[in-house]
């Protein structure tokens, strides 16, 4: 036995009794937690224990995005202050589809680069294209995460497909039964595949239907972007007869392996069918504000979480909010709301710290091994400097307020996934971050050469 004792620091449990132990340590064994209590305790439990000092700073679990685009990243900026609609349709898909492997690996490096950099070792990918590109890179970074396709089949001349992405419903189930098998589990189960509906204005009944078979059959989850924008509610209403969530349950394929994405657009009386399939959330404040696509104006969020529905942060693309900092979503969660209600106890700080860690867990089906600081879960955890400028004074009453309210990305420090150490004191031990950024610059120059269906010039004069 080689343990690893993170020890003299604030250990922020996010456990069941929410516990927070100061002068806390984090005992490790290979990629497991062992033990979690008093340092003094601890290491005269484990006398011969490797130690990592955190003394003066927070130990947490690591952060957990239940909503980011890999292959999206290299977008940043090509998509700002549009329409939803042209959004997609105009920016893109043009975008994705001129995308090479090279273009989408890299895309997804320069993610796992700005993940680890701010604190977050779990993520959950609605799904892209040329995906196995993508596992590459999350395999070499160490993140631990869930791929899935981006699954089309349907179109008309409101909501049209590049000719690369049209495909039968056949073929689309065959992809995702193909892509499960070969990355289901990989990287010693850091990666886990899930199903993926892209929209349900480019799915097909027959589609919906095939793949919520086939994540039964595998014992694993789907997920989709629904009742995201209003255009998409009444679209699916004048089709279907339903709204999103109503057409789903009407399918009779609802249940708790459902992550349903943004989720603005919902009626009262739905978030009660959400509440009794055990249908999980991804809530995306920033994209939804960025956007705008009402997610946070219509108000049904906090009623989510007062009808106990299980809802999960997340960043979305570099295209829709332009950061992958966690702490960035937790503060907007837990200060926007209050806002749209006068409300200053809506949404807490510590409720916003679970919706990233133990909640986010659950979402994604992964809770029995990460989400809270606890024995016999999975070693991801982070370090946070609580001695900077935007953390101090800090008081015991003000240590989670702090974290939500003051902190950013750039005060994680340590950051450890599967018991392995990725980045340690801001330094990455597993990626060559000039290297990550010169190819990211490089492959997103040649996308928007190659695009050539729109361009986009300065606001103001640049030389």
């Amino acid at each position: 036995m080689s343990i690893t004792l993170v020890e003299n620091g604030t250990i922020i449990t996010v456990d069941s009794k929410r516990r927070i132990i100061k002068e806390g340590a984090v005992a490790i064994d290979g990629n497991r937690i062992v033990d979690v209590g008093n340092t003094p305790e601890l290491r005269a439990k484990f006398p011969k224990a490797n130690a990592i000092d955190a003394e003066g700073k927070i130990v947490l679990p690591g952060l957990i995005d239940t909503h980011l685009h890999l292959t999206q990243t290299l977008a940043r900026g090509l998509a700002d202050d549009v329409s939803v609609s042209d959004w997609l349709y105009k920016r893109i898909f043009p975008y994705e589809v001129s995308m090479t492997e090279e273009d989408t690996y890299n895309s997804s490096m320069l993610a796992c680069l700005e993940m680890i950099r701010t604190g977050t070792t779990c993520f959950c990918d609605p799904g892209g294209y040329q995906m196995e590109h993508a596992a590459r890179a999350v395999e070499e970074s160490g993140l631990r995460g869930i791929l899935a396709i981006a699954s089309v089949d349907k179109q008309d001349s409101s909501h049209p497909l590049p000719s690369r992405l049209q495909q039968s419903t056949a073929e689309v189930v065959r992809a995702n039964e193909e892509f499960f098998r070969k990355y289901n589990g990989k990287a010693d189960d850091r990666i886990r595949v899930w199903i993926a509906l892209r929209g349900m204005l480019n799915v097909s009944r027959e589609l919906i239907l095939k793949l919520n078979q086939l994540a039964k059959e595998n014992d694993t989850g789907i997920e989709v972007h629904a009742a995201f924008w209003r255009d998409n509610v009444e679209w699916v209403k004048a089709q279907t007869g339903f709204t999103d969530v109503k057409y789903l349950e009407n399918l009779g394929v609802l249940g708790p392996h459902w992550l349903m994405i943004h989720m603005g657009w919902v009626a009262d009386e739905e978030i009660d069918i959400l509440k009794q399939h055990d249908v999980k959330i991804s809530y995306n404040p920033s994209s939804g504000m960025k956007q705008p696509l009402g997610t946070n104006v219509n108000k049904k969020i906090p009623l989510m979480l007062k009808k106990g529905v299980a809802v999960s942060l997340g960043c979305d693309s570099t295209a829709a909010s332009n950061t992958l900092d966690m702490f960035r979503a937790m503060w907007v969660a837990a200060t926007l709301n209050k806002e749209m209600y006068l409300d200053p106890k809506l949404v807490s700080p510590e409720e916003s710290l679970e919706m990233a860690t133990a909640t986010a867990a659950r979402c994604l089906r992964w809770d029995k091994e990460i989400g809270s600081l606890e024995k016999g879960k999975k070693a991801d955890l982070i370090i946070v400097n609580q001695h900077k400028s935007n953390m101090i004074p800090i008081h015991d009453f003000s240590i989670v307020p702090n974290l939500v309210y003051s902190c950013d990305g750039s005060n994680v420090e340590t950051v450890m996934i599967d018991g392995k150490i990725v980045m340690k004191n801001r330094e990455l031990l597993t990626i060559n971050e000039e290297r990550v950024l010169e190819k990211a610059q490089k492959s997103a120059e040649e996308i928007v050469d190659r695009i050539g269906e729109y361009t986009l010039k300065p606001s103001w004069n640049t030389s």
